[in-house]
């Protein structure tokens, strides 16, 4: 979990295995009933903190309306650890909104940006020079030579319920057609006696129960020449690795495989995950097993880092593999790894990033866990 203090609300960002938990001693409420509003809360909410939208985005912009001949304002702009534009629309309730149709239009808006546009509004959002922006995006997309931004923006459609069917069908039409479009349902939670809300992001679409019926689709998609084969390349890695995950960790390995080059797992803290990673080129890719410590916070990631690294001589006995501690991994971020070759690929590669990951996640989610502890103590 962790607490920011924004504006009427005490905010407690918590994911979804941390709230079934609660979920006897807390009952879900609605943003209309809280009587919160879509700009100057819940925009402001995710601005501070974007991972209430439940993945990793570098927001570059919010009510951009830099349309040609519209006066039409997209609530966030964002790009995503592949250097893809993310249109995101944020609603309270998507019932009647047209939500979809207002997405896919600032989708098609925004498929012409260019990278320069890109770093200019990241720039004018951060109040930082177009020099730093720049160095911020390649940071972020860990790729020091990136300067294109294809056609195809991702879309997220972020609300607090998403009742509509007509909406949620539409979505899923479209992704059969190769449209990387999803929604993250965001639920309130009142804590009792006081003035905290715990808001849970969860992904519902695509849902772990449709995956076969998704991955069906893109498959089929793959087949039409529209997916790239790297993509289906990660998909594929992904999913043997996910299979053997869940045998050991049921509830963080209930995620959906995805065509991303990184898969995700959370520690319970926003800016804070468990993640594979592929990297380095098709014929000499490696495979590691991390976490990463993206706080808005250097020095906060730096202690985190440090807090792991104390233990490095255990965990490297225990893992039987050389741990890398890397606090300084970009101009902000710190990170923690193991890594190994993957090309030529085996099941013994699957294998040994599920039974690493898990004993990982067992050996530092423990250290994390006091830290936090000892920080709020502070």
């Amino acid at each position: 979990m962790i607490r920011e203090p924004l504006q009427r609300h005490e905010i407690i960002l918590m994911d979804s295995a941390h709230a079934n938990t609660s979920s006897k001693t807390l009952t879900p409420t609605s943003f209309a009933e809280l009587k919160v509003k879509e700009r100057q809360d819940l925009e402001e909410w995710i601005k501070q903190n974007p991972a209430i939208l439940g993945m990793d985005l570098l927001l570059i912009s919010s009510e951009f309306d830099g349309f040609d001949k519209t006066k039409e304002r997209l609530d966030l702009l964002a790009i995503d650890r592949d250097g893809k534009l993310v249109v995101v629309e944020l609603k309270r309730d998507v019932a009647g909104t047209l939500a979809d149709l207002q997405a896919i239009r600032y989708a098609a808006f925004c498929s012409a940006m260019t990278f320069e546009k890109a770093v200019s509004l990241l720039a004018e959002f951060a109040k930082i020079e177009k020099n730093d922006a720049k160095k911020k995006i390649r940071d972020f997309v860990d790729d020091q030579e990136f300067s294109t931004i294809d056609k195809k923006p991702r879309i997220i459609l972020a609300a607090g319920r998403f009742d509509d069917q007509g909406v949620t069908s539409c979505v899923l039409w479209l992704r059969s057609f190769g449209v990387d479009i999803s929604c993250v349902e965001i639920t309130p939670y009142r804590m009792p006696d006081d003035n905290r809300l715990i808001l849970v992001p969860r992904v519902i679409i695509p849902l772990p129960e449709a995956q076969d019926y998704i991955i069906g689709i893109e498959e089929k998609d793959v087949a039409e020449g529209r997916p790239s084969g790297m993509q289906q390349w990660y998909r594929e890695k992904y999913q043997l690795i996910l299979d053997r995950f869940r045998e050991l960790d049921p509830v963080r390995g209930s995620r959906v495989t995805t065509s991303q080059r990184y898969l995700q797992l959370p520690t319970g803290r926003s800016g804070v995950h468990f993640e594979w990673l592929f990297s380095g080129s098709r014929k000499e890719k490696m495979l590691s097993v991390e976490i990463h410590f993206e706080t808005k916070s250097k020095d906060m990631n730096h202690k985190l880092c440090a807090a792991i690294g104390n233990h490095k001589a255990v965990l490297q006995e225990k893992l039987g593999e050389d741990i890398h501690v890397n606090p300084d991994w970009t101009s902000e971020w710190s990170s923690v790894y193991i890594e190994r070759p993957c090309e030529p690929w085996s099941d013994d590669i699957a294998i040994w990033a599920s039974k690493k990951m898990y004993a990982l996640t067992e050996m530092t989610q423990p250290i994390l866990d006091e830290f936090w502890s000892k920080e709020k103590k502070a």
